[in-house]
């Protein structure tokens, strides 16, 4: 991933929590989600998700992968198929951390 530091003016009690690194992951995706999100419904849901509790991110990320077991169950991939390709996706990442 290619990625730049940033410098953001920040009231104080934000730049406090920001020193946690748990907190500024979430910021962090927060900020991801946003920018790639392609309508404003997308952009409100990534608000919704990083004002939410951890028990309904975690909620909110089960309906997603249901949602996608059921569309690819829909489209006939299997749970191996999807295994298959997460495997070697893995693989191709990490030989192309290894190069020089």
């Amino acid at each position: 991933m290619d990625t730049v530091e940033v410098t953001l003016r920040l009231d104080r009690s934000v730049a406090q929590r920001l020193r946690d690194p748990a907190e500024r992951a979430r910021y962090e995706a927060f900020l991801g989600l946003v920018s790639s999100a392609g309508s404003q419904a997308e952009a409100e849901e990534a608000i919704r998700l990083l004002k939410g509790s951890p028990k309904v991110r975690q909620r909110r990320l089960k309906k997603a992968f249901d949602d996608m077991r059921q569309a690819a169950s829909e489209a006939g991939i299997s749970s191996e198929d999807v295994e298959r390709e997460l495997a070697a996706w893995k693989r191709e990442r990490a030989s192309a951390c290894h190069r020089p």
